[in-house]
């Protein structure tokens, strides 16, 4: 690896990519190192993991041109699996929640509705909605990271699926704060659609009551 380019420190370890802080050319970066996996055989392994790379770059890249803060690629290395991203500096919404007041509750959560409804306006799946996906800068600026599960899609189903998740993510993570947070949640998520005229919204919210009904009737079936 250049001088040029160099990975510093490893900041996460997930089960599909390793996380490294590091610098390229003068700039602070992470790089996103997608792991081998052993049990798949190896050209398999090789093509699942440049894909899903590509994949994540390119809707990264994509999805900044709607106004959308995420982290800005500056190279894609398909040989090993590997985006150079520029290094966020801020802290995870996951891990100031608890210390946030209502009024900024209130306007965070808004502005992650708009930002939602803003990538499912345009076919977007984002896949892994959480706190700890949504960083928080200095300047209070909110940025939507880890595009690893994105996919492109216009379906009522799959936007629900999106809402659905993260608003299990609330619940699990985050209960005393939930009702309030996914409340101020939809409010911008209705918000945003509105702006083209559209009523999409209603049935994707209103999906997001089957979805849990169908979760409710497995797990009935299940204890039988």
């Amino acid at each position: 690896m250049s001088s040029d380019v160099e990975k510093e420190k490893i900041i996460r370890k997930g089960a599909e990519a390793n996380l490294y802080y590091g610098h390229w050319f003068g700039k602070e970066v992470i790089f996103k190192y997608r792991i081998p996996k052993k049990y798949r055989i190896e050209e398999l392994d090789k093509r699942i993991r440049t894909e899903r790379t590509l994949n994540e770059a390119r809707a990264l890249i994509r999805v900044k041109k709607y106004g959308i803060n995420v982290p800005q690629v500056f190279e894609i290395d398909t040989v090993n699996s590997t985006i150079v991203m520029k290094y966020v500096h801020g802290t995870k919404l996951k891990d100031i929640l608890p210390n946030l007041d209502d009024s900024k509750k209130q306007l965070y959560f808004n502005e992650i509705g708009r930002i939602i409804a803003n990538l499912h306006k345009n076919g977007h799946i984002h896949g892994d909605i959480t706190t700890s996906n949504i960083i928080i800068t200095p300047e209070e600026n909110i940025f939507l990271i880890d595009f690893g599960l994105h996919e492109y899609s216009d379906t009522i189903e799959d936007k629900s699926v999106d809402l659905h998740l993260f608003k299990r993510v609330l619940i699990s993570s985050h209960g005393k704060d939930y009702k309030y947070c996914f409340d101020a949640f939809l409010e911008g998520y209705r918000s945003e659609y509105k702006k083209i005229d559209s009523t999409e919204w209603k049935a994707i919210i209103k999906n997001i009551d089957a979805i849990e009904s169908r979760g409710r009737y497995i797990k009935s079936e299940e204890r039988l």
